[in-house]
């Protein structure tokens, strides 16, 4: 991946911010947050503090786009060779006095809850995925811009370079419906899961070349 795709904005460094805010914003009610958030999402930057890490990761190591300038929702998009957010990978985003600075804001029975599913999704995306993919980290639109369509605008560009490069592409949900969008835009449902220790299930889905 290293084309821009077109009619979309690419993010930058100095984006940063306003992504993780229109993401916090977006998933304010995913069932990962509930779950990491019992007692309701707290109104101190938390979710902000926690989406910078996908798109700092994002930026270092894959591509993340907006439908314009004004952010009104975020595509994070990784290699299959990148998907996974070791620490390793971590420490060439943030010091390692940042990450446990960010975990303190967030809060370590936070992180630990929001782990536990993490690791349990990688595991799956390990086990189902072909060997070489894109990876749709991250899919959110801020709810001040949803219904207009800008799911769909960020997804389509890079469906249409994938079919040109013969390459699939993966991602997991962990609701119904978005699991139904994803299927009207070509994806394939290969298996859900049911989550150990949560009512939380999750859908791992993939896209041939050529889905839609």
């Amino acid at each position: 991946m290293n084309d821009d795709l077109i009619g979309l904005y690419r993010l930058d460094k100095t984006d940063v911010d306003r992504a993780a805010e229109a993401l916090g914003r977006a998933f304010t009610d995913d069932p990962l947050t509930l779950f990491a958030f019992p007692d309701g999402v707290p109104d101190d930057g938390v979710m902000f503090n926690f989406f910078k890490v996908p798109v700092k990761y994002t930026l270092k190591y894959g591509e993340a786009y907006a439908p314009s300038s004004e952010i009104e929702g975020v595509a994070l998009w990784l290699p299959s060779g990148r998907s996974a957010m070791t620490f390793w990978r971590m420490l060439r985003i943030m010091s390692l006095w940042s990450m446990l600075k960010m975990m303190r804001r967030i809060g370590f029975g936070r992180m630990k809850r929001m782990a536990s599913i993490g690791g349990f999704l990688d595991k799956a995306h390990k086990r189902l995925a072909p060997s070489e993919h894109c990876y749709l980290q991250t899919l959110g639109v801020d709810p001040d811009h949803q219904g207009n369509g800008y799911a769909s605008k960020l997804l389509r560009p890079m469906f249409a370079r994938l079919d040109e490069q013969r390459m699939p592409c993966y991602l997991d949900t962990l609701t119904e419906k978005n699991a139904a969008m994803y299927e009207h835009l070509g994806f394939k449902v290969l298996e859900k899961m049911d989550i150990p220790d949560t009512d939380i299930s999750a859908w791992a889905m993939l896209r041939e070349p050529g889905g839609i």
